[in-house]
């Protein structure tokens, strides 16, 4: 059993009870050419998603893993014995919307005003740390001085709210956390912890 730890600071304890992680894992992977969320890079001691979930149980009480229908068999396997982590898929009418569909059919577990910790499997070596700075603030998202990372994100939302935007047809995430949650910034110095698994040419460098 691979273990993590971090140290959660007092004025956060409440927070992070009350919080539900979303790890986003339901991407069809094209330009990377096979699925990310099951890829374990060298010197990993998990898998993609099994590394998101990890860091995010230390600061969730409940971790939701949004898949899509090629793995969702193989995830739900991964995690059968995680009592907090529930494995879902997306849902009608919001069917491979990209993320924001995830995103809706993970908040479907708590569908009133809840606070979420959402990181995508493409960042397979942010840390902790980072993501216990997200937490300080609410409505905020990782930008660092190169780019923005819509997808490690602390954002307060709703099934309904999730559910108006899709609505509208856009299915942007950066409108979703700008817009409708308000989300602001947060920076971050440019480092190795925000490499985006895009291709084949991002996984030979993050080794």
């Amino acid at each position: 059993m691979v273990t993590l730890s971090i140290l959660v600071p007092r004025n956060l304890e409440k927070e992070v009870l009350n919080m539900l992680g979303i790890v986003l894992a339901g991407g069809q992977s094209k330009r990377f050419g096979r699925d990310k969320a099951q890829v374990q890079l060298p010197g990993q001691p998990l898998n993609n998603v099994g590394l998101a979930v990890t860091k995010l149980q230390l600061l969730c009480e409940q971790v939701i893993v949004s898949a899509n229908q090629q793995n969702v068999a193989n995830l739900t396997e991964q995690f059968r014995t995680s009592s907090n982590v529930i494995v879902v898929t997306d849902q009608v009418p919001f069917e491979r919307q990209g993320p924001l569909s995830g995103i809706f059919a993970a908040t479907n577990y708590s569908p009133e005003l809840t606070d979420y910790l959402l990181l995508a499997v493409d960042y397979p070596l942010i840390t902790t740390t980072i993501l216990t700075t997200l937490v300080t603030q609410t409505d905020c998202y990782a930008t660092t001085p190169t780019q923005d990372h819509y997808l490690v994100s602390h954002v307060r939302t709703s099934q309904a709210m999730v559910r108006a935007h899709l609505l509208l047809g856009d299915l942007r995430v950066s409108h979703f956390v700008k817009t409708t949650c308000q989300g602001l910034p947060m920076t971050f110095p440019d480092s190795q912890a925000f490499t985006n698994l895009n291709n084949m040419e991002a996984l030979t460098n993050a080794k």
